[in-house]
C-alpha cells in the first residue's frame, strides 16, 4: 500500500513539474510573439508550416499575404508576419500588392512540445485556465489594456482584449493558441480598427486546415 501511494505521489509530482514548465514557456512566448513589424519584401498568399522534417504549404485567407522580409527564426520558434494585400492583374498573370494596412497577423510556430502524458485538449484547457496575458503584456507596453472574452474550443483557445494608447486610439487584439505537429503555435491578430466580421472566422478556418494538413 505504501509503495502504491508513493508511486501516485511521484506521478503527481511529475505532472505538476511538467505543467510548471508549460506555464513558464508560454509566458516566455508571450513576450516573443507579436513583436515583428511588417517589412517591404515580396508578398505571397501562403505560408510554409513546419511539420516534422518537412514544410507544408498552406494558403492564407483571402486578402492576406505573408511578408517574406518580416520572417524570423530562432532556436525556439519561427514567426511569419501576415498583412493585408490585393491581387493585381498583370496581363495573363497577377501579383500581390500592398494596400492600406488595418490588420497585422503574427503566426509563431514554437518548439514547445506537448508532453506525452497530457492530451492536446487538456493542454489547451490548462493553459486557458492559468495563463495571465494581462500581466505579461502590461510589462512590454505603456498602453492601457482592456480585456474581453476568453474562449476555449476543441482545436484552439483564444482571448480578446483591447489596447488604448495615449491618443485614445484603440487597437483590437486576439491571440489564438493551438497545436500543430504536437507543438504549440501562437497566432496574434492585431487590428487598428474594429475587425471585419469574417476576419476571425477566416483565420479560425485557417487553423483547422493547418491541423488537418499536418495530421
Amino acid at each position: 500500500m505504501a509503495l502504491w501511494i508513493n508511486s501516485i505521489y511521484k506521478i503527481g509530482a511529475l505532472i505538476v513539474a511538467n505543467l510548471t514548465k508549460i506555464f513558464v514557456a508560454i509566458h516566455f512566448l508571450l513576450f516573443l510573439s507579436g513583436c515583428l513589424s511588417i517589412g517591404s519584401g515580396p508578398l505571397i498568399n501562403s505560408i510554409s508550416i513546419p511539420s516534422g522534417q518537412f514544410y507544408i504549404r498552406q494558403q492564407l485567407p483571402s486578402g492576406f499575404c505573408s511578408d517574406k522580409n518580416a520572417y524570423s527564426s530562432t532556436a525556439f520558434q519561427e514567426t511569419m508576419v501576415v498583412t493585408n494585400c490585393l491581387a493585381v492583374s498583370n496581363g495573363n498573370n497577377f501579383y500581390f500588392s500592398r494596400r492600406p494596412v488595418d490588420t497585422i497577423v503574427h503566426i509563431t510556430f514554437t518548439k514547445l512540445i506537448v508532453p506525452n502524458n497530457i492530451s492536446q485538449q487538456k493542454y489547451l484547457s490548462t493553459i486557458a485556465k492559468n495563463v495571465e496575458l494581462k500581466k505579461f503584456l502590461a510589462v512590454t507596453s505603456d498602453k492601457k489594456i482592456v480585456f474581453g472574452e476568453k474562449k476555449l474550443l476543441k482545436k484552439f483557445f483564444h482571448v480578446n482584449f483591447q489596447m488604448i494608447n495615449s491618443s485614445e486610439r484603440i487597437e483590437f487584439v486576439r491571440k489564438y493558441f493551438f497545436i500543430v505537429d504536437n507543438k504549440m503555435v501562437v497566432m496574434t491578430i492585431l487590428s487598428f480598427q474594429k475587425p471585419r466580421k469574417n476576419t476571425y472566422s477566416a483565420f479560425e478556418s485557417f487553423i483547422i486546415k493547418i491541423n488537418e494538413a499536418s495530421s
